[in-house]
């Protein structure tokens, strides 16, 4: 019989994994994305683990986990056979089992090796390793893996995670009251964890405590103060992507597809250049735009009612408005003025006063004046509280993207690629091709001063009707304002997007000279062979907008995207290092400052005017297409360029009048304003071949005379400085 349980041992023995890989033994940890700070972006893995060596766990945390899990952890060799037969005993008398055997060996071999299925084979299996274990690595380094390995509930593997979760603060930091709750854990975390069952939570940390007083680490009296103490957590466990899911996509995609590298449970650090100050701005500039836009628009209706949709599905699939700030509620009763709402369990009330926005969509009304146009019993809508009242609210169908980049070397700042990750995983940064409209036009006039034409060059602005091709009819271009405004210069042009003044000037240059230069700028995007693309009708990401516009700040040299500086593994080697690339001369210097100071003018005197309320020079440009389905503005400063877009994802109409300067400006204005104290005062750089001189307003030529209708452009010295026109 003893030669037969020796040869089942042996062959037992045979099927197990060999522990000497445990000498090189690496944890399963997210890896860390960092911005350009090192501050924590988001971290990629299925489990949230931050591996400590012993020295940094407290003595109490070690002494609370030896004396609930395995008092004799010091004293057996991997197996207890004592505790397991005080085991047995203890649960005979109880009738019931209230204690296991397992050592924190087995436990450990449990977790690292085996399934947990409760069976003979697996026991012993589980025995023999453990044993095998023991023989093989220190007692600390079996407790420093246990502590490192096993799961503490709420997403936490090991201590750190389990006291940065519970807690919120790092495992060294935690009080003995605190070390005894995460001690208690492991057992079951479904049953004791705090934020599900508190009372079970509270009677399993003051088991532990009772367990340390017998076994000597504290005395009576800490026992009583510390077991009479209230459990306190923090509400919520940190996200393990904690902003900016957009550009961490973006980044991971990247490293997956040009360095084969998956990121994901490596523990891994990735640097970038994102800067968290502006992204959190970014993010909360684009969002409070698109539900100023949709207040604009209307109400587009409730959620669903309770007639049609279970309440709980509604909240299901709404998860994320909690992170809005809204509140989900049931209408119970609606009259002309007053709405009563169920808030979870609460009386709630919406005055017509407070609420005359939301008309329904699409209505001719411009105020709503009866609640039951929208509402009826048991719908259930959005509402926010603010300062003791209720409000009606709504989640935007309008999307918005916003990127922000520095010129000075491309890094990315903040990219927003919708108003909700957890709505749309969709980037409209880099993802959407949408019509450009007069966001196009810069690329048009600096071809044309490359040619040779001037600021003051005066264009005829009066109907023309051109044809479309063999063929296809004719086109009869418009401008925006619907009315023409006879000789116009091309600085008077660009700075209030004149339609018909562009296309007249790239019909002279001609779409191939459009199209080349708009591949100098860095558009890849393909573009039709007709001059409705000087006009914008080509479609766009807005990636390729923002670093076309980095050339206006950099005297003509365009930089290109640069966001991840380096991948470094868990054990310090670099696996990817990059630098920012060499810039792209696009324009002469002389004609990018031409076009900056036109870019200014825009700002102060044209469609970018809501800008010149930030403190600094800004240089700017407009978009809308056809119809008001895409709303652009980039604007561009010597340290910082920002493009904003906002449409519909299905191509709908934004709105009457939403336009760039209403629709998109506003975002760049409100996310400026955020930053702009982060960012040092510098000057846009100017080029030696470029001189002022004094114009007369009314001739639009260079003149000495003592009139007072004048102001001083840039021209570049070797050119013809004579106001040319153009029928």
């Amino acid at each position: 019989m003893t030669a037969v349980f020796f040869v089942y041992i042996y062959k037992l023995s045979s099927e197990l994994p060999s522990i000497k890989e445990l000498k090189s033994f690496t944890y399963k940890q997210p890896s860390i994305i960092l911005d350009a700070k090192n501050r924590t972006i988001a971290e990629i893995g299925t489990e949230r683990r931050y591996p400590v060596p012993l020295s940094d766990v407290p003595e109490y945390l070690k002494n609370a986990v030896v004396a609930v899990e395995d008092s004799r952890f010091y004293e057996h060799g991997g197996v207890d056979f004592l505790g397991i037969v005080r085991a047995f005993i203890k649960n005979i008398r109880a009738g019931r089992i209230v204690e296991g055997g397992s050592t924190l060996t087995q436990q450990l071999v449990k977790v690292l090796y085996l399934t947990p299925e409760r069976k003979l084979k697996r026991k012993v299996k589980e025995a023999i390793l453990a044993y095998k274990l023991d023989n093989y690595l220190t007692k600390d380094k079996i407790l420093e893996m246990y502590l490192n390995q096993v799961y503490f509930g709420r997403g936490a593997y090991g201590v750190e995670a389990a006291a940065r979760v519970y807690f919120g603060k790092h495992v060294s930091e935690l009080s003995i009251d605190e070390a005894a709750l995460i001690a208690g854990l492991p057992k079951a975390p479904g049953l004791y964890a705090p934020h599900i069952n508190p009372e079970k939570a509270l009677k399993r940390r003051n088991h532990v405590l009772y367990r340390m007083f017998e076994e000597g680490y504290i005395n009576e009296l800490q026992y009583k103060e510390l077991s009479e103490k209230p459990i306190e957590i923090v509400p919520k466990a940190p996200k393990m992507i904690k902003h900016a899911e957009y550009f961490v996509d973006f980044v991971t995609q990247y490293i997956k597809k040009k360095y084969e590298l998956d990121i994901k449970d490596k523990g891994y650090k990735i640097f970038t250049t994102l800067n968290l100050d502006f992204q959190l701005a970014a993010e909360k500039s684009v969002r409070q735009n698109l539900l100023n836009l949709s207040k604009r628009q209307g109400y587009f209706g409730p959620l669903g009612n309770l007639a049609d949709i279970k309440y709980e599905k509604l909240k299901k699939k709404y998860f994320y408005i909690n992170e809005l700030g809204f509140d989900f509620a049931v209408v119970k009763k609606v009259d002309r003025f007053k709405v009563i709402l169920d808030i979870d369990g609460e009386i709630g009330e919406l005055n017509l006063k407070y609420n005359k926005w939301a008309k329904p969509y699409g209505s001719r009304l411009r105020y709503l004046d009866d609640f039951r146009k929208i509402l009826r019993e048991n719908d259930v809508i959005l509402v926010k509280k603010s300062k003791n009242k209720l409000y009606l609210t709504q989640i935007p169908q309008t999307e918005g993207a916003l990127l922000s980049i520095s010129p000075e070397n491309g890094s990315i700042f903040a990219m927003v690629g919708g108003f909700s990750y957890n709505r749309s995983m969709f980037n409209r940064v880099v993802q959407a091709k949408r019509q450009v409209g007069s966001l196009f036009k810069p690329i048009v006039y600096s071809a044309a001063i490359e040619k040779g034409y001037n600021i003051n060059t005066l264009i005829y602005d009066a109907p023309v009707i051109l044809s479309k091709g063999k063929d296809k009819g004719y086109w009869k271009p418009e401008n925006f304002e619907e009315e023409f405004y006879g000789f116009t210069t091309l600085k008077e042009a660009l700075t209030h997007s004149r339609n018909v003044v562009t296309i007249k000037l790239a019909e002279r240059l001609g779409v191939d000279t459009i199209k080349a230069y708009a591949e100098k700028f860095g558009i890849t995007s393909p573009l039709e062979n007709d001059l409705s693309i000087s006009i914008g009708s080509g479609s766009i990401s807005l990636m390729e907008m923002v670093y076309a516009y980095s050339t206006f700040a950099n005297l003509g040299m365009r930089v290109q995207p640069y966001f991840v500086k380096m991948v470094v593994d868990n054990n310090g080697e670099i696996l990817v290092e990059e630098v920012p690339h060499d810039k792209i001369e696009v324009l002469k210097p002389s004609t990018a400052h031409i076009m900056s100071d036109i870019l200014i003018n825009v700002v102060e005197n044209g469609t970018g005017r809501r800008a010149k309320v930030i403190p600094r020079i800004i240089g700017g440009k407009t978009g809308t297409t056809n119809e008001y389905r895409d709303a652009w503005f980039i604007g561009v400063m010597p340290n910082i360029v920002t493009g904003v877009w906002t449409g519909f994802d299905d191509f709908k109409p934004i709105g009457r009048l939403e336009t760039g300067s209403r629709a998109a400006l506003p975002a760049f204005v409100s996310f400026t304003k955020a930053i702009v104290d982060y960012l040092p005062f510098k000057e846009f750089p100017v080029s030696s071949d470029v001189t002022y001189y004094k114009v007369d307003l009314n001739t639009h030529k260079i003149t000495d005379s003592y009139s007072t209708e004048f102001s001083f452009e840039p021209f570049f010295d070797n050119s013809s400085k004579e106001s040319i026109e153009i029928q």
